[in-house]
């Protein structure tokens, strides 16, 4: 049961994180985005590991974990927002754009959640 507390408690940051966001307390920043969606992918990979690692794991190490949970389509979500992320281009969107996208990966880890939420 303790892996379903990590997992609702990665998602609870991720959702508070992103609401305060949209009241404008946070600024909407590349920190804080990246924030959101590592704190979405662990609530997911919590699900997959009983026990807490002994380390913080990877983002790639998270992604190997997960992906084989997700339906092709998560997989492809989940990678392109990834994609927007990490690059080293410089992504302009415009606050509803990052907004949107957000709140859709939130969405998709909800989902992924919805057993244990």
């Amino acid at each position: 049961m303790v892996y379903f507390i990590r997992a609702k408690t990665h998602f609870n940051y991720a959702i508070r994180l992103y609401e305060e966001i949209l009241q404008g307390k946070k600024d909407l920043n590349q920190t804080n985005l990246r924030d959101i969606f590592l704190q979405g992918l662990k609530a997911i990979y919590a699900l997959t590991e009983i026990n807490p690692p002994s380390k913080s794991p990877s983002l790639e190490e998270i992604l190997k974990k997960i992906f084989p949970t997700l339906s092709q389509e998560e997989k492809e979500k989940i990678l392109a927002l990834k994609e927007l992320l990490f690059s080293e281009k410089d992504v302009k969107f415009s606050r509803d754009e990052w907004i949107k996208k957000l709140e859709e990966f939130l969405e998709l880890v909800k989902e992924c959640l919805t057993p244990i939420l």
